[in-house]
């Protein structure tokens, strides 16, 4: 029995062998998809940057047109809503301004038939003082309820004027509204043509070039929210102070206590507590590089300081895969996330004064609590 069992065994690991033979497992040398795309982009001569350059940004100038059209659009259904409860309150006030007008009419029109000799006969011929007494205060009450129609008149004419003037500054703003909304569909359309002259240009290489440039979009759009990810965790990392105390250089001088933070220190104590792609931060003389070298993405910035105790980076300029970022494509990196340093829990309740970015230093001036 134990043979049989031993044989089954032996001729169940002789087909294995054979089965992976003739079926070998792919897994070393699956191909990631994207790393093939990384390949193809770092591959592409100087020439051919500046090309798939110019259809990147103006693919990325559709995508922000596109964008504000989305955005023009929202913004225009909002007003009109504003606008729609601005006519309901503007009829509800119509309706009580009438009410108070009616009002107001048929207790002068009373007032007017029985003129104010009939009221002061009225109040001499009492026989008592009672009487005397109750019908004074009438009066006073009539003349008191004409006052307050009165007020309430000119508050309902007040308001229905105010609501009507809010109206009209709706209309003509949902006017300008519509106008952006037509010429951003414009500058679409013109983008797009442009784009299209541009690509239809390069003749034989066009559908090289589309390739690349729809390479180059894969990655931008696999890269964006990847870096809000990275910006949080980065931020998160510095804002928990988990840093060595050793980490920062202190040293006293005339104008405050000095810190000095090497670049290279820095990403150390980052990579280490980090789960996301590397990130750096290069420090040279008066500016700040940001690299994230897997996704091949550098911005270059200074740092602003927010709140005493903040330093929040500022890009200027930047490049992906060589190629140069505009304006509208760094501010869409950051869109969801800034990249924030905040130092409050190593400062210990003192505020930075400045900050000075030198080769390799990131060097701040701290302002003592007590002063």
């Amino acid at each position: 029995m134990k043979k049989n069992v031993n044989l089954i065994i032996l001729l169940c690991l002789v087909i294995s062998l054979a089965g992976i033979a003739l079926f070998p497992i792919d897994v070393v040398g699956q191909v990631d998809p994207f790393s093939e795309i990384q390949l193809k982009l770092l591959n592409i001569s100087e020439d051919e940057i500046e090309i798939i350059h110019n259809l990147f940004v103006l693919a990325n100038e559709i995508e922000e047109m596109e964008k504000q059209e989305v955005e023009i659009a929202r913004e225009i259904d909002g007003i009109n809503t504003e606008m729609l409860i601005l006519e309901k309150n503007i009829k509800k006030e119509e309706i009580k301004y009438t009410k108070s007008k009616d009002a107001l009419e048929q207790v002068l029109k009373t007032y007017q038939r029985m003129g104010p000799g009939s009221y002061l006969e009225i109040i001499l011929n009492s026989d008592s003082l009672t009487t005397f007494l109750r019908r004074i205060n009438t009066l006073r009450d009539l003349t008191r309820n004409t006052g307050d129609l009165m007020e309430q008149l000119e508050e309902s004419r007040d308001k229905l004027t105010a609501e009507n003037q809010k109206l009209t500054e709706k209309l003509n703003l949902i006017e300008e509204k519509h106008q952006l909304l037509r010429e951003s569909l414009a500058k679409s359309l013109s983008l797009k043509e442009e784009m299209e002259h541009y690509l239809f240009s390069l003749e034989e290489d066009r559908e090289y070039y589309q390739e690349q440039l729809e390479n180059m979009q894969i990655m931008w759009t696999e890269l964006k929210p990847l870096f809000s990810e990275t910006i949080k965790e980065f931020t998160r990392i510095i804002k928990e102070g988990n840093f060595p105390d050793d980490a920062i250089k202190i040293s006293i001088t005339l104008f405050g206590i000095r810190g000095s933070l090497e670049d290279k220190v820095f990403n150390s104590i980052v990579a280490e507590q980090s789960i996301l792609p590397r990130m750096e931060l290069n420090f040279y003389q008066d500016k700040v590089e940001l690299r994230m070298p897997d996704n091949h993405l550098i911005l270059i910035g200074t740092f602003v300081i927010k709140e005493g105790s903040i330093l929040t980076l500022k890009v200027e300029e930047g490049s992906f895969f060589n190629m140069p970022l505009q304006a509208g494509a760094i501010d869409e990196l950051f869109s969801e996330e800034e990249l924030q340093l905040d130092f409050k829990p190593l400062l210990e309740g003192n505020t930075i004064r400045s900050v000075e970015i030198t080769e390799g230093y990131l060097r701040l001036l701290f302002l003592p609590s007590f002063f």
